[in-house]
């Protein structure tokens, strides 16, 4: 996607006088910043979407005197684009991102089994990533890849210890509208 397209969609927004605005595509956070510059409207970050609702679940550290540990599981160029690092550290949590070993070995093959339309194969190596990112002591992980989403059945245990972003940013798109609607004129 071309940033000049998507402030171009930007724009008829902001002609349309929309109350806000939501990019629901992890990969295109990495334009936020330029693409929310000057916007009067709320632009939510999916980033700081996912901070805000696991302070919500108050989550604690693994171990005493520690952050609590988020691992954001996606392809390299969500994980290089740091936008996710950047807002969960500024809500006080620390980062862990999976090894190139678990991106090479685990992670891309996982998204070739999904291309390859492989869902056993698909779920059983993101299952392994989830797990490698829980035993380097991540408290949650970040399901941070569009293409992995609604992967695992919802009665798998490991989402449990997953949030998926884009659930986060919707939530938090649907508490700010009601909050607008509810407002006294």
């Amino acid at each position: 996607m071309r940033l000049s397209k998507t402030c171009g969609e930007r724009e008829h927004f902001l002609r349309m006088q929309e109350p806000g605005v939501v990019m629901p595509c992890n990969l295109c956070h990495v334009w936020h910043e330029e693409v929310s510059r000057g916007c009067a409207w709320p632009f939510l970050h999916v980033g700081e979407c996912i901070a805000r609702e696991l302070k919500r679940v108050n989550l604690k550290p693994l171990e005493p005197g520690s952050e609590v540990r988020i691992g954001p599981l996606a392809t390299d160029a969500v994980l290089m684009s740091s936008f996710y690092r950047e807002q969960l550290q500024r809500q006080g949590f620390e980062v862990v991102l999976p090894d190139k070993a678990t991106v090479d070995h685990i992670y891309i093959p996982a998204i070739e089994a999904l291309h390859g339309k492989d869902i056993e194969g698909v779920r059983k190596l993101l299952k392994i990533a989830i797990q490698l990112l829980l035993v380097r002591a991540a408290n949650t992980v970040a399901l941070t890849s569009d293409e992995m989403q609604g992967v695992l059945p919802c009665d798998d245990p490991l989402l449990k210890k997953s949030i998926d972003p884009m659930d986060a940013l919707a939530r938090l798109a649907i508490e700010w509208a009601k909050s607008k609607w509810n407002k006294p004129s």
